[in-house]
This record gives structure tokens, C-alpha cells and sequence, in this order.
């Protein structure tokens, strides 16, 4: 009984060494400014005794630029727009442990204009944003495991061309609605045809195989991000990540 006893407590605490991190991360981009929030929602920090050995938790996410630990920081980039310079900000996954971290990132789930749009079962979420939308949210990390006493850095970009772009048109989806000033397209293959679009009821009935270029895609968030947030107060896009740091 004691050799049972003493055996499941080992299994127990072996379980418990393995700790997750989380840090979200929350992108709000403003047809005007650009605000980010940054929060934890983790346990708190613990040491575990293990066979004469202990093993601290510690991992700090932390501003390259500052140094300061993401505590709901907010960082305010100014006149959002096509053209805009890209904004990137750089994240330091600081291991202060004695164990290896695993380190991932998963974009959650994003709304704009007030639609919500979850991400579950998108392969490539940071691929899908820029099939739709003029501009694109980047995340990359410079390793996937973080060595005791050392780190990694994460760089979270927001990028909006005004004329040069790899995607000349953006599909439809349930965040565009019909505006009579602008020319619809459809894609055969590589190439793309005007398709004349009489009024809403027709754009509705074909928009799943409608295609908008990007000079018009460009007019089409400027215009209606800054009429949202005028009328709603709230922001136009909002990204969510996760990032998340395991220890091995």
C-alpha cells in the first residue's frame, strides 16, 4: 500500500512540473490609432520539489523597447492607414527557470467592423486575414524552445501597403457590404473579370464569388473603420494571440 501511495504522489507531482504560460495579447487598430493591450491569465508562480531537485517557474514577458513586463501596457500608434509605415512591436520570453520552455503563438480570433470572426479550424489565420482584408497582421518568434536562462523574442506586425501588394483583389466575405462606387470582379483561374453588379440583392446573391480590388478595398475599410468607431466608440479591427510558453 505505501509503495502504491508513494508512487502516485511521484506520478501527481511529475504532472504538475509540467506548467503552462499564457500571455494574450490584444491588437486594437484604430482607423486613427493603433492601441494594444497586454494581460496574463495564468497561475501564479511555483516551485515543486522533486526528488531532491527543484524546479521554479518563471517566465517574463517583457517590452524590448522598455523593459517593462507586460502589465496591461498600452502602446498608441498614431494616423492608422493605408500607406502607414508598419507598426511592429517586440516581445522578450524571458526563461528565468531551471527547465526548457516550449514557446507557441496562436492568433484566436479577430473582429472588425463589429463582426466577430472565429478562427477555429483556419490552418493559417495570418494567411486568411490577408486573403480579405487589405492588410495583414503578422506574428513570428525567433525559436520555439527558450533554454534555461535565456530567451526568445516575438514580434507582432501590422502592415497596410497603399499600392504595392502580392493580392491585387480581396474575396467577399460577411464584413463587406455592397457600394454601388465600386467595380466587382470574378476570378477564373489567375485572372480576374468585371462583373457588372446591378444593385445589393444582386452583389448578395454573388457575393461568395465576388472579388474587390485593393485600391477600392482600400477606400472601402478607410471609410467605414472611421464611420464605426465615430458611431460605436468602439475599435474597427481587433486581433487577439495567445502566446503561449510550456514547460518541457
Amino acid at each position: 500500500m505505501d509503495k502504491q501511495t508513494n508512487s502516485e504522489v511521484v506520478a501527481s507531482l511529475r504532472k504538475r512540473l509540467k506548467r503552462k504560460k499564457y500571455i494574450s495579447i490584444l491588437l486594437a487598430l484604430f482607423t486613427l490609432g493603433v492601441n494594444i493591450f497586454a494581460w496574463f491569465a495564468f497561475s501564479s508562480n511555483a516551485s515543486l520539489t522533486l526528488e531532491g531537485t527543484v524546479a521554479s517557474w518563471d517566465v517574463d514577458f517583457k517590452d524590448k523597447d522598455t523593459g517593462e513586463l507586460y502589465h496591461n501596457t498600452t502602446i498608441e500608434l498614431t494616423k492608422m492607414k493605408p500607406g502607414m509605415p508598419n507598426f511592429s512591436k517586440t516581445i522578450v520570453v524571458e526563461n528565468n527557470s531551471e527547465v526548457s520552455v516550449n514557446f507557441s503563438v496562436e492568433i484566436v480570433s479577430f473582429s472588425i467592423l463589429g463582426h466577430s470572426i472565429d478562427l477555429t479550424g483556419i490552418d493559417d489565420p495570418v494567411a486568411y486575414i490577408r486573403d480579405f482584408y487589405p492588410f495583414s497582421v503578422n506574428v513570428s518568434t525567433s525559436s520555439t524552445t527558450v533554454a534555461p536562462n535565456s530567451s526568445l523574442d516575438f514580434v507582432a506586425t501590422v502592415t497596410w501597403p497603399y499600392e504595392t501588394t502580392p493580392i491585387p483583389y480581396f474575396a467577399q466575405n460577411e464584413v463587406y457590404d455592397y457600394d454601388s462606387g465600386f467595380l466587382y470582379y470574378k476570378k477564373s483561374g489567375d485572372t480576374y473579370t468585371e462583373f457588372s453588379v446591378a444593385d445589393a440583392a444582386a452583389y448578395t446573391t454573388e457575393k461568395a464569388n465576388l472579388y474587390l480590388e485593393k485600391d477600392d478595398a482600400d477606400s472601402y475599410f478607410g471609410m467605414q473603420c472611421h464611420s464605426y468607431e465615430d458611431s460605436s466608440g468602439e475599435p474597427c479591427l481587433v486581433v487577439y494571440v495567445r502566446l503561449i510558453a510550456t514547460q518541457i
